[in-house]
């Protein structure tokens, strides 16, 4: 065993917080900045203005930025913060939910799709903004009526016609729908139905399947970027549809042949230059394609990899990541969002160049710095909450842990952004870390669990802002007493003894519990270094209660908390149970029935059913709150013993509910909760990418995170392909 006692320095560490050229929150910078220099992070949208100046909609950040024909970025819409705000003013003072497509009318008036607020916005070039439609409601209703009290949902892509007519990819209602210069809404695509039906017949009669960018030719004819059916379709002025590319399948084939033949794999935006050639975005094949005006289709730029290698002298050996976005600059070149390099791409077309003209290549993680509510969080895990009330949390997918003020300001506060477990003995803001679970002694010392490989990993940080190894599975003192103990068959493997640290827990004299999942017992290290088993024969079973913890067993014991007194409470997990271990030693159960259902509010927990159960704790009123995270809700047992849910739904998912109360609130994969000193609840909602707060009257806000749906931010690589895109 290795226990590393930390010495006191002798000199001061000064923490300074480096914004990377332009505020990662979004806010407005001092002048404009080279575009090449800027961490644009993820963007969803690109157009350019009449005067030729181009606009790309950072949704990472909630914010549109102007680059110039000089080559200087500025931010032109959006703070920062994620939210809904700001119409009648200026479009700097405004909030943006994860803005998409971008597009310009024929006076310079800029429209955004302001994606998760379910509006489409507009920006005049006096630089005010307004909603011209959607009322922010997420659904389907208001065709032949004001565009404002209509109801969209997750509009994507937009263009403006010659007459002046804005048409909306409104994307999760799997329709294209039309504003008239009235203001009046209509469907013109669509029926609402997923899929792909109706070619050659009437458009409102026709199947879509997610549609996202879209274009108009010179005869304001519309092409349709028909993502989840694989094709481009197009609605000529006599509304008849029709597809001008791809076959609906899901990979690359069909270069140099009919465009109708060939397969394109997840297109997300289109545009069509004067000549009548149409560009693709081949969002999955790494690609930019283009067809012809004799509907013959090929590659224009990408090889299919993904590895970033620099501008090449020729755009078909130029490497695109997921290039999300295409357009044309008033020169005829095309610019393409090559989404996840983080950069803005300008193909040449004449001389087939490629140049690089926005974007460091750095996807910016996002926030520090700023109000935490713009900052981007990826797989927010364990949480905790210091004696000042600042909320410390892991931000596992970014590999650090970040810190929230109770002003609402957010910083990193260990880790470089980097996964590893290199740096110790060193400041915590130069290591790289993988945090999962966390918490804080009484010294608001952090203490977190980092997964390596089959090495369980527990990392301390101490006041000072220095990181060091506290104890691993790998130790040779940790591993001679396994091999010494009665401990689970897991340790007498005929390689190597394997343990697992699944969770922590802290008391005030300083001794760490661990809850040993595979070998479904609970350690005991103290704090001279000296480690025991207190609860668990080794065996995967349910038996013990009433008797010593150490004769129990145990099936997947996972969560550990300590209550005021120090009595350890277990989430026995594939028992669906929650088991105390008192003072004396002895083991009983307190929750659940051992069935794996989610039923019993209302009554005594332990007649209720559990499932799913990742983290204890305990409210400094003294209830304990049982996280059950693949059913997406937070329980409480009250000090008679009855249980009841105190935030999300039970088994539904969702990210809804803020301003309201938390038990009509949806949450997705809730990992970890910790308490203030005032009462308030945190939540990691880990599958929102966002820290949820439930006040004291049980109101439920968004603390921190843009507000992004899903595993990660879209566009990042993943190994899982979903046929059917939120």
């Amino acid at each position: 065993m290795h226990v590393n006692p930390l010495k006191p320095m002798k000199f001061k560490i000064a923490i300074l917080v480096c914004l990377l050229l332009v505020p990662a929150w979004g806010g407005a910078a001092k002048g404009p900045l080279k575009a090449t220099r800027v961490s644009i992070s993820l963007v969803d949208g690109i157009a350019v203005s009449p005067n030729g100046d181009t606009y790309i909609a950072r949704r990472s950040h909630n914010i549109i930025s102007r680059i110039d024909q000089k080559g200087m970025l500025v931010n032109v819409v959006g703070t920062g913060a994620s939210g809904f705000y700001g119409d009648g003013g200026p479009a700097t003072k405004a909030y943006l939910r994860v803005p998409a497509g971008l597009t310009f009318d024929t006076e310079g008036n800029l429209y955004i799709a302001d994606r998760n607020n379910h509006r489409v916005r507009k920006v005049d070039r006096k630089g005010i903004i307004t909603t011209v439609a959607g009322n922010g409601t997420a659904g389907f209703s208001g065709d032949g009526g004001p565009a404002t009290q209509a109801s969209l949902n997750l509009p994507s892509g937009l263009a403006v016609d010659t007459q002046g007519n804005l048409y909306i990819s409104d994307r999760s209602n799997n329709r294209v729908r039309r504003v008239n210069t009235k203001g009046i809404i209509q469907t013109i695509a669509g029926n609402g139905a997923e899929g792909y039906h109706g070619d050659n017949m009437p458009a409102l009669k026709a199947t879509l399947d997610k549609p996202f960018g879209l274009a108009l030719d010179k005869d304001n004819n519309l092409y349709i970027a028909d993502r989840g059916n694989n094709r481009i379709r197009k609605v000529d002025r006599s509304g008849l549809i029709s597809t001008v590319a791809g076959d609906g399948g899901f990979y690359f084939i069909g270069d140099n042949g009919p465009a109708y033949r060939a397969s394109i794999a997840g297109p997300t935006d289109v545009a069509v230059d004067g000549k009548g050639n149409i560009y693709i975005s081949d969002r999955n094949n790494n690609r930019i394609r283009v067809v012809n005006k004799l509907g013959m289709i090929r590659t224009l730029m990408g090889t299919g990899q993904q590895d970033y290698n620099g501008d090449s002298e020729l755009a078909r050996e130029t490497n695109l990541h997921l290039p999300f976005g295409v357009a044309l600059d008033k020169n005829g070149d095309l610019l393409v969002i090559d989404r996840s390099h983080y950069r803005i791409r300008k193909l040449i077309l004449k001389g087939n160049r490629v140049t690089t003209m926005a974007g460091n290549g750095v996807k910016l993680f996002g926030g520090d710095g700023g109000p935490a509510q713009g900052a981007n969080l990826e797989f927010p895990h364990g949480i905790d909450v210091d004696s000042h009330d600042n909320v410390i949390f892991a931000d596992k997918a970014h590999y650090r842990i970040r810190k929230i003020t109770p002003q609402g300001i957010i910083s990193t506060i260990v880790g470089n952004g980097i996964r590893g477990n290199i740096g110790d003995g060193g400041p915590a803001l130069k290591a790289s870390v993988f945090p999962t679970r966390m918490r804080l002694n009484h010294k608001n010392e952090i203490f977190f669990i980092s997964p390596s490989g089959f090495i369980s990993l527990i990392r301390k940080v101490n006041t000072k802002g220095i990181i060091d190894e506290y104890i691993t599975t790998s130790d040779a003192d940790y591993l001679k007493f396994l091999l010494a103990s009665s401990s689970g068959r897991s340790t007498k493997s005929d390689i190597t003894a394997i343990s697992q640290f699944s969770d922590l827990a802290l008391d005030k004299k300083g001794n760490l519990y661990l809850s040993d999942r595979i070998n479904h017992q609970i350690r005991k290290l103290s704090k001279k270094g000296k480690i025991k088993t207190i609860a668990g024969t080794g065996d995967s079973n349910y038996f013990g209660d009433g008797g010593p913890a150490t004769k129990a067993a145990f099936r997947d014991p996972g969560a550990i908390t300590l209550d005021g007194a120090g009595n350890l409470y277990v989430a026995d997990a594939a028992n669906n149970m929650v088991r105390k271990i008192n003072t004396k030693g002895i083991i009983s159960t307190i929750a659940g029935t051992g069935k794996h259902k989610d039923d019993g509010d209302g009554g005594p927990a332990l007649k209720a059913s559990l499932r799913s159960i990742d983290s204890l704790v305990f409210s400094p009123a003294g209830e304990l709150h049982i996280v059950e995270t693949n059913t997406h809700h937070i329980r409480k047992i009250k000090k008679d013993g009855t249980i009841v849910t105190v935030a999300g739904r039970p088994g539904i998912q969702g990210n809804f509910g803020d301003g309201g109360p938390a038990t009509q609130a949806m949450l997705k994969q809730p990992a970890d909760i910790a308490f203030d000193s005032k009462g308030n609840m945190y939540i990691t909602d880990m599958g929102n990418n966002s820290i949820r707060k439930v006040d004291t009257n049980g109101i439920i806000t968004t603390l921190a995170g843009s507000g992004v749906f899903g595993w990660g931010s879209d566009g990042e690589h993943v190994e899982i392909y979903f046929a059917n895109f939120p």
